[in-house]
């Protein structure tokens, strides 16, 4: 049984959460040509202020996934 474990540190809405959930499901499942119900998935939400680049928290630093 595959686990994917995704590590974000952006809030995500729960639509967006459930759109990403099934992309990587279905991606994995194809490529990996299994069934989709053996997939396991968890998403692990981290405040901004738990992770950091070159020292720099993303809370305190201008950097900004969104497009």
């Amino acid at each position: 049984m595959p686990l994917i474990q995704v590590l974000n540190a952006t809030p995500s809405s729960t639509a967006k959460k459930r759109q990403l959930l099934a992309a990587l499901t279905a991606t994995y499942a194809e490529v990996m040509d299994i069934r989709p119900d053996t997939i396991r998935v968890i998403l692990h939400e981290l405040p901004r202020e738990n992770w950091s680049v070159a020292g720099i928290t993303l809370a305190d630093s201008a950097q900004d996934e969104s497009l």
